[in-house]
């Protein structure tokens, strides 16, 4: 894992600031329901957070943002199957962590 820095330094990420970097992985197993039994398939992902700064919500809610992608592929073949995007957030007033 690479770790990154905040790109605003006095930003409380608070719980989420040690998830900043990338992140491999590599055993998975993708198992999946088949007429005949099941279908098992190892994978292996690979997953980017990095630090975007604070976000206003509403006006009345300040949060601590991570951008999050990750990628997921077929060790057999290479192939993705599944691509995602989206976003975690902090809310330090609340105490409260939401993935968006």
């Amino acid at each position: 894992m690479s770790q990154v820095t905040s790109p605003i330094d006095d930003v409380n990420y608070g719980p989420l600031s040690l998830l900043t970097g990338t992140w491999d992985g590599g055993n998975g197993m993708d198992i999946a329901p088949e007429p005949d039994g099941q279908e098992a398939n190892p994978f292996y992902e690979q997953i980017l957070f990095e630090a975007i700064g604070e976000v206003t919500n509403a006006e009345q809610q300040t949060l601590a943002a991570l951008r999050y992608h990750q990628v997921v592929r077929r060790k057999s073949n290479d192939k993705v199957f599944h691509n995602e995007t989206g976003y975690w957030l902090w809310d330090a007033a609340q105490g409260l962590v939401m993935q968006t």
